[in-house]
Order: C-alpha cells, then structure tokens, then sequence
C-alpha cells in the first residue's frame, strides 16, 4: 500500500519494469505476448526475481499476464506500481472497458506486491508512478514507438537518464 516498505528479497539489481503504449496493433499482439514471455523467460534466468508494471491498458496488462504464467515455474514475482486508488476510472472510454477492468482486477488479486504511489489522481500521479518503477529497477523492458508526448516515451527516457538498461520490444516486433 502506499509507504509501505519493499519486500526484503527485492533489490533494484533483480528488478524489471515495464513501459508501453495502450494501444497495441491488434494484428501484433500475439508477437507482443510471444515476445513478453520470451523475454521474462530470459530475465528469470538471469537473475530478475521482481517483474514492475504500471497496471494501465495494453503493454502493461499483457507484461503482467506474463510475469504471472511464468511466476511459479521461474520463481518470479509481480510488483504492481499504481499511480492511485481510482486508476481505472477514467477506463470507461476505452474500448472494451468492462473486459479490460476485469482483467486489472485480476492481475491486482494475483501481485505479489501492490503499491500505490498516491491516493488521488493528479496531473502528476502517473509521471511520480513512471518515476517510481525507474527508481525501484537496473532494467526497463518497454514497446515503445518514438512518440514524445506519451507516458511510455516519458518512462523509457527517465530510464534511460537513470543510466538503466533499456530492452524495446518496439524496435524488433514492428520493424
């Protein structure tokens, strides 16, 4: 919950996050879903034990659904970083809303770890989550397409100013 301290096995050497687009190309999901479980696989073997996702729409529902099939098999675990308490208010005008509702619901039942950097939504929630998961990891996993104005773009480049590794799906899926 919100303040309350990292569980004692995370370190931010066995830490990954998460970044991405809502809006993933339908007639690409199946590679993004391939590609996620591939690259959880190869974390885990590498020593990543803590798995951050941000618990928006798209790239982070299906980073999540990742982490959670390979949870027990690999030894890993999902850290749910949600910027506030009300995060999927404001759902209602995405397509499929109820479906992508429950599928949060879900994932939140199914964490590990859930943290909530603030109660309320602010013009600033979702930049002091993006934030916090950079903060909490040494590697960034994102699908991110280049645009500037865009809460991935703004997460993948505080990473990379935080000197993290950084792995885009983006680049080896869509090119």
């Amino acid at each position: 919950m919100i303040n309350e301290p990292l569980p004692t096995d995370m370190t931010r050497e066995n830490t990954c996050c998460f970044t991405g687009h809502r809006k993933i190309p339908a007639d690409r999901e199946k590679e993004v879903v391939l590609a996620l479980s591939r690259t959880v696989r190869i974390l885990a073997v590498n020593g990543y034990r803590w798995f951050v996702c941000g618990g928006a729409i798209g790239f982070d529902t299906l980073a999540a659904e990742a982490v959670l099939k390979w949870r027990e098999k690999a030894k890993i675990r999902l850290f749910l970083a949600l910027p506030c308490l009300d995060q999927t208010e404001d759902w209602v005008k995405y397509p499929d809303f109820e479906e992508n509702i429950r599928r949060y619901r879900d994932i939140k039942a199914q964490a590990d770890f859930v943290y909530y950097t603030g109660e309320l939504r602010t013009q600033t929630a979702m930049k002091t989550r993006n934030q916090y998961m950079v903060d909490v990891s040494s590697l960034c996993t994102a699908f991110y397409n280049g645009a500037p104005r865009s809460g991935s773009g703004q997460t993948y480049r505080m990473a990379q100013k935080a000197g993290l590794e950084v792995y885009n799906l983006y680049d080896e899926i869509m090119r």
